[in-house]
């Protein structure tokens, strides 16, 4: 009987639960007689139910609150308190939550590091005890976003991160300012050239290149690690000159990153009881690697990496397990183990679909061409060799991005960028940047996790004397052609890359 009567007891108890738990879920209101009503949260009603901030922000929220007929805010006790969406700990020693303000309106310092929250809003009547809640979403977000680099006219860098609303979750727009020296005590990077990131579990590295080899920062904390560039190689490795040129990790091609240095290839391919640094790639001995590598981002590719030897005008790829070889073609449009020695290399990069787009001139004459290759299989396919020379303002381009969700390149001027689908018999004109502005660099955000935006957004750099100005523009991504107006970040110095982190 006793049994009995606990296994009833457990029942309605659980059932009680049960019911407490999913009235717990979402946005909710307690109305009773005599309460307030939480009208809204500018900032955060307005906002889908979330608040997202970043590390080291400072948080202010105004709640605007209607209290009972005949009584004002010093009638009622107010709350803020928080808990995390995914606690850790085991049952019953679970994270409990903490409060964060006891007053009306929220002002509060972020000390935490990037973590999902629920965060309630309660008011309580003193005399009543009538109660209203409000729960809503709180993100700590990593300073993730568009990364520039950049320097003064002295030469000393930093990373300043675009929180564009379009490539992160809450994103406002503001700009982020100079978040390396904001980490490592006031520090400043000299003699920059590009960026790269390891995502790697075992050396998750945010690498700033130099001309002394690399800066190699914590990927999720920007603060600057102990390693030393020539940490990063193998013992068998002597550098004869530190020139790093170019670096791509590929989570597709079975973890392998790839570095050209001083125009030698280097790979790690992270396996079980495998490498754990860069060594001299091998496979082929004969070559000079451009300083440009092409990723190939489809799971169950044959490569990870698509380079180009000059000594050889001949295309070299990295395959899964680091090696590298330089495949011919059997057929097609021409043979990428053998391209017109009258041909220089300018450009390469990543293509629609996993191919391989490469600008080439003439040596004598400065005619551009476009080679379109596929690399994914173990055997090339040539697709497309293409003379632009007939395209406006082609032979004065500079700068170049290939669509990768459509068949197109954009190609810019100092002052212009231009769309072309391939094939077609002329470019369209694509934007043109303020007077006495010049281009630097275009690229593509690319971001696989991204199904939205991810190959629709083209980033423009350019300068003014030392003044930077970076330009975001969203496209159609079958025809390259701008769905809407350049959004324009100002106030950098002097640009040296950008980065998607």
């Amino acid at each position: 009987m006793n049994t009995y009567r606990y296994i009833l007891f457990s029942l309605l108890l659980s059932l009680g639960l049960f019911s407490s738990c999913f009235d717990d879920k979402g946005n909710y209101d307690y109305r009773e007689i005599g309460e307030a009503v939480i009208k809204a949260i500018p900032g955060v009603t307005d906002n889908g139910d979330k608040l997202v901030c970043l590390e080291n922000d400072d948080i202010r929220l105004t709640p605007e609150v209607e209290f009972k007929a005949g009584t004002s805010a010093s009638d009622y006790e107010f709350i803020w308190f928080r808990y995390p969406k995914n606690p850790a700990g085991q049952p019953g020693h679970y994270e409990q939550a903490d409060t964060l303000a006891m007053t009306q309106n929220l002002e509060y310092k972020v000390i935490n590091t990037p973590r999902e929250y629920w965060l309630v809003y309660k008011v309580k009547n003193k005399t009543t005890g009538a109660l209203t809640e409000q729960k809503f979403e709180f993100v700590i977000s990593a300073i993730s976003g568009w990364m520039v680099l950049d320097e003064n006219a002295s030469g000393e860098a930093d990373i300043q991160v675009i929180r564009d609303k379009d490539i992160v979750d809450g994103g406002d727009g503001r700009i982020v300012k100079d978040y390396f020296s904001f980490n490592n005590e006031g520090k400043k990077m000299e003699n920059v050239r590009f960026m790269a990131i390891c995502p790697f579990s075992s050396r998750a590295n945010l690498y700033v290149y130099s001309d002394a080899g690399a800066y190699i920062l914590d990927m999720s904390t920007y603060k600057e690690k102990a390693d030393s560039y020539t940490d990063l190689f193998s013992s068998t490795v002597t550098l004869d000159q530190i020139n790093p040129q170019a670096e791509h990790y590929d989570i597709y091609g079975g973890n392998v990153e790839v570095l050209v240095d001083n125009y030698k290839i280097y790979t790690v391919a992270y396996r079980m009881m495998g490498q754990t640094q860069f060594v001299a790639a091998s496979g082929v001995d004969d070559y000079t690697a451009a300083p440009a590598i092409a990723p190939i981002r489809i799971n169950g590719s044959a490569n990870c990496a698509v380079l180009f030897d000059t000594k050889n005008n001949r295309f070299i790829t990295v395959g899964t397990w680091g090696s590298i070889t330089a495949p011919v073609s059997t057929g097609g449009a021409f043979n990428t183990g053998a391209i017109d020695p009258a041909l220089e290399f300018v450009c390469m990069g990543e293509g629609k679909d996993g191919e391989t787009c490469m600008v080439m001139r003439k040596k004598d004459s400065g005619e551009p061409y476009l080679f379109r290759a596929s690399f994914v299989e173990t055997d090339p396919v040539a697709l497309t060799s293409d003379n632009l020379n007939g395209l406006k303002d082609m032979g004065v381009s500079k700068y170049y991005a290939f669509g990768t969700r459509g068949n197109f390149m954009f190609y810019a001027t100092d002052s212009k960028v231009y769309t072309w689908r391939y094939g077609s018999e002329s470019a369209s004109e694509f934007m043109t940047v303020g007077e006495g502005e010049k281009i630097v660099q275009i690229k593509m955000y690319t971001n696989v996790s991204d199904a939205t935006f991810n190959g629709k957004i083209l980033f423009v750099a350019t300068q003014k004397g030392n003044e930077g100005k970076v330009y975001k523009v969203v496209f159609n991504e079958m025809s390259g052609v701008a769905e809407s107006s350049p959004v324009e970040y100002t106030g950098f110095n002097i640009i040296k890359d950008m980065y998607y982190r």
